[in-house]
């Protein structure tokens, strides 16, 4: 199931499908599609996607009953989809792109799923097709949730994952020092079945991190000279306390973050490879894609 909108220009205006499509090609980021009709954006950072589809004009009669007859407006044949069943930070990502493009080409939007004018294109206030597309996608989610099995992330924690994960990569790009950003993964207990946030953190590298449940720890040393590789999942919270103040605060536009600048001491060698892990990952359980749960359950 899908939140589809269709865009119209009004009859007076010199906007042609092409330059429609030159606009596409030309602003829209993460595009994955080689297809000259269709504009697939997936971020691989956040996990979120969506579509623009350059369509044949309609012909059968039926449909352009729906799509084509209107007195002020014209079909531009494009249209836009957004899946539900997704955590609502989807939406904080696709609309401001979609809000962009409708005001940068002055179009207008036929939009089946709007309660006050389904009928009709039109132009929407700032925010109102996302507030919209939550709406649906909540309600079809506790509709479908038990038939569906959904996977659950409370709605803060999934919102803070995107923020951090959407800005990672600039954030990265921007530091001076030589720090190493970490990013998000989220994985599913075999044994509680629940869903868990987790961040890498390897050999104690100068590393910062976002606030998680637990951290997968790679540890390199040697033991009766062999060397030894351990990786496995320690709690957030047991490594900020077992390290202190090594550890501080790191201000950023995503809050929360935490830093560790390693000053390559013996004993912060130690205290690191003393970490006890408390499970490998395939123990504890399954990672989770970011379109893998939902933010809302009965």
């Amino acid at each position: 199931m899908s939140f589809d909108l269709y865009f119209y220009k009004r009859k007076d205006s010199q906007q042609t499908e092409e330059q429609i499509a030159e606009y596409l090609t030309n602003n829209l980021v993460h595009n994955i599609s080689e297809y000259p009709k269709q504009w697939v954006y997936e971020n691989p950072d956040t996990g979120v996607y969506f579509l623009f589809e350059w369509n044949e004009p309609e012909e059968e009669q039926e449909s352009i009953e729906i799509f084509d007859n209107f007195p002020e407006y014209e079909a531009l044949n494009f249209s836009f989809s957004i899946n539900f069943f997704r955590p609502r930070f989807f939406g904080h990502e696709v609309f401001p792109i979609i809000e962009k493009f409708i005001k940068d080409l002055d179009l207008y939007v036929l939009n089946a799923q709007d309660e006050t004018d389904p009928d009709n294109p039109r132009k929407f206030a700032v925010g109102c097709l996302q507030e919209q597309w939550i709406r649906h996608n909540d309600r079809l989610t506790l509709d479908q949730f038990i038939d569906l099995n959904f996977e659950y992330l409370p709605l803060e924690k999934s919102d803070y994952l995107w923020e951090f994960q959407f800005h990672r990569d600039d954030f990265q790009n921007s530091l001076t020092e030589d720090l190493f950003v970490s990013g998000f993964f989220v994985l599913k207990s075999k044994e509680d079945e629940q869903l868990y946030t987790a961040c890498v953190w390897p050999n104690h590298i100068s590393i910062i991190l976002p606030p998680v449940d637990f951290l997968i720890v790679k540890k390199e040393y040697k033991k009766l000279f062999k060397k030894v590789e351990e990786i496995g999942l320690v709690p957030y919270d047991t490594v900020l306390n077992e390290f202190g103040d090594d550890f501080e605060d790191y201000t950023y536009r995503v809050p929360g973050l935490k830093v560790f600048r390693n000053t390559g001491s013996d004993k912060i060698k130690k205290k690191f490879n003393a970490l006890k892990l408390v499970k490998t990952v395939s123990e504890f359980g399954s990672g989770v894609r970011f379109d893998g749960f939902v933010n809302i359950r009965p």
